[in-house]
């Protein structure tokens, strides 16, 4: 079969199935770490027992999201994809870096303070879902359906493996001292380590 450039599809595509699994990995690494973070909203309950996080994360996570899909899609025409893609990425991994920073600085204590900074970080994922999502999945609208379908496999994946993470961690640490802590610390630790 012909191309508009005159040029003859190829008879075997090579690489397919390892353009899959890179697929599914950018679909994990895109909510994994969201993800990490609503399964240790236990911790943060008893950090904050006051201020309700299992709501106002998400609460906060929402707009930010939909504000920013909603601000691309307007200026769709003028920026570039793959720089979108790369900065939400990028964001992902430092917000993640974030919430250990974060944790580490306050030596697990509670406060308004360390609230407003989780739920600034929350903010954060927003922005950078909004920035990868519709990006990845216009970007690989282009290509083979196999790898929309393989990327949105990854980010089904992610919250799976992010609970089955979540239950190992919390097992691991229950009857240590901290351990709601070290589980939660642990669970975020593992975001870096490579599958």
């Amino acid at each position: 079969m012909a191309t508009p450039g005159g040029n003859l599809a190829p008879d075997k595509l090579e690489g397919k199935y390892a353009a899959m699994a890179v697929c599914w990995l950018l679909g994990n690494g895109c909510l994994f770490s969201w993800n990490s973070m609503l399964t240790i909203e236990d911790y943060y309950s008893y950090l904050f027992p006051h201020y309700h996080p299992s709501r106002i994360l998400t609460l906060v996570y929402q707009p930010f999201a939909l504000g920013t899909i909603a601000i691309l899609a307007y200026n769709e025409a003028k920026i570039n994809t793959r720089k979108r893609n790369l900065f939400g990425y990028i964001l992902f991994f430092i917000s993640s870096l974030l919430v250990l920073v974060l944790d580490l600085a306050t030596s697990g204590k509670g406060g308004i303070g360390t609230f407003i900074g989780i739920c600034a970080i929350s903010g954060a994922f927003g922005v950078a879902d909004g920035h990868v999502q519709g990006g990845m999945v216009g970007d690989l609208s282009f290509m083979r359906p196999e790898f929309v379908q393989s990327f949105l496999a990854g980010l089904a994946a992610s919250g799976a493996l992010t609970s089955g993470l979540r239950l190992i961690t919390k097992a691991a640490f229950e009857n240590s001292q901290n351990g709601l802590r070290k589980g939660a610390s642990m669970n975020h630790l593992l975001l870096f380590c490579p599958l």
